[in-house]
């Protein structure tokens, strides 16, 4: 057995604990490919025993046995008929997955193998997606891509309030949205008279993409001795942090910012002074989308008008309009979801039909990992990336902006 090997679980057997997530991905790692002990082993943590006392112990005797076992001709083979290193991390994260880890590096894998983690850098993305479906190469990098852009679509209200099929995936540096300007209107023909030719014609929006990229550091000492999952936790709050700045865009960006937000291609209302939106306002907004044929889905909505149409009473009495205080919250009006966020803008309320709003994602949200950038001051550098290609409203009057003073 491996010197660190034993160490680990020494250490795991000290504190009476099973192994933990980082633990587990070195003892993937090195474990021997292609034995009967490593299908053990993998049986072990597939189950999810490696997590218990027992399941440690049981462990630690196959990879002892392991190590005993006499050379086969398979483990004399040469060095470059063994898996490659993509194969191992492919293998390895498949199982953080199951583990449900978001983000993993370890610096015992790297004391072994020089392998850097669970979160896969830019050339091992792309040295996976070149590999065989066998070795995982096809499903590994567009799982973990799913699972990320999976949260990062929780954290944010505009994407959430989308339907799936208008969140378009595309593989070129634009996106092109085709569509009719204008058509014409068919009209009553005699029996046996010429139908008469109609006219159409088409327009497009391009949206390119732009990347959204961030760089965090956490000191090595503070990852190692946190008693949280420091890893995930930074991972989870920046991928909270770039669904913060698309929903910002995504509802205001201008024509000047990265992305142009649906509220500069909608129709805008504004109320008199003082007033906020109102239910009354919500009414007329869907009845506006209506009118134009449209079918209204969702309300987006700032804090500060969740809260004013919370308050909102009947003219007669004390009663209030979204229900008594010790209800529900309000999650509806006239059946729409609504759905909160301070990246709308104070004062403001989005009716939408959603069906005609388009989003694009040029490549779902990655996070890195590196312990090379710095170096000299012993810090982990953690990076996201996410390009996305802004949003399209099919026509204005499918969204309905109704803006407070």
């Amino acid at each position: 057995m491996k010197p660190e090997l034993r160490m680990m679980f020494d250490t795991a057997e000290s504190q009476r604990r099973g192994l933990l997530a980082d633990e587990i991905a070195y003892l993937i790692s090195n474990a021997p490919r292609g034995s009967e002990r490593r299908a053990e082993i993998l049986a072990l943590i597939n189950g999810g025993k490696a997590s218990t006392e027992e399941g440690r112990a049981a462990l630690r005797t196959l990879v002892e046995d392991s190590g005993n076992q006499s050379a086969t001709p398979e483990s004399l083979a040469p060095e470059n008929e063994g898996p490659t290193l993509e194969e191992r991390q492919a293998e390895t994260r498949s199982f953080a997955q199951k583990l449900g880890i978001a983000a993993l590096p370890s610096t015992k894998a790297e004391q072994g193998d020089s392998f850097r983690g669970l979160l896969p850098s830019y050339a091992e993305y792309r040295a996976l997606q070149s590999s065989t479906p066998a070795d995982g190469g096809f499903l590994v990098p567009k799982a973990t891509a799913k699972t990320y852009f999976d949260k990062l679509r929780a954290d944010s209200a505009f994407l959430n309030g989308l339907p799936a099929s208008n969140i378009i995936q595309f593989d070129t540096a634009e996106l092109t949205l085709p569509g009719i300007a204008s058509s014409s209107t068919p009209g009553y023909v005699d029996e046996n008279g010429q139908i008469p030719e109609g006219s159409m014609t088409f327009t497009g929006v391009t949206l390119s993409a732009k990347a959204i990229k961030e760089l965090r550091y956490a000191p090595n000492e503070l990852l190692a001795d946190s008693a949280v999952d420091l890893r995930n936790a930074l991972a989870a709050d920046m991928l909270s942090s770039a669904a913060s700045r698309i929903d910002v865009d995504a509802f205001g960006g201008s024509g000047t910012n990265p992305v142009k937000g649906i509220i500069g291609q909608g129709v805008t209302t504004t109320l008199g002074a003082g007033k906020l939106p109102s239910f009354d306002d919500l009414a007329d907004a869907i009845t506006r989308v209506r009118m134009a044929n449209g079918k209204p889905s969702v309300v987006f909505v700032s804090p500060d008008v969740e809260a004013s149409l919370m308050k909102e009473k009947a003219a007669t009495a004390g009663t209030y309009q979204a229900g008594a205080p010790t209800g529900t919250p309000l999650t509806t009006v006239w059946g729409l979801p609504i759905l909160v966020s301070a990246n709308v803008g104070t004062k403001t309320a989005i009716v939408c039909d959603a069906s005609r709003i388009f989003f694009g994602i040029r490549s779902q949200a990655y996070i890195n990992a590196s312990e090379d950038f710095r170096f000299d001051r012993d810090q982990v550098t953690y990076r996201i990336v996410v390009r996305v290609a802004g949003t399209s409203v099919a026509e204005a009057s499918s969204v309905q902006v109704i803006k407070g003073s």
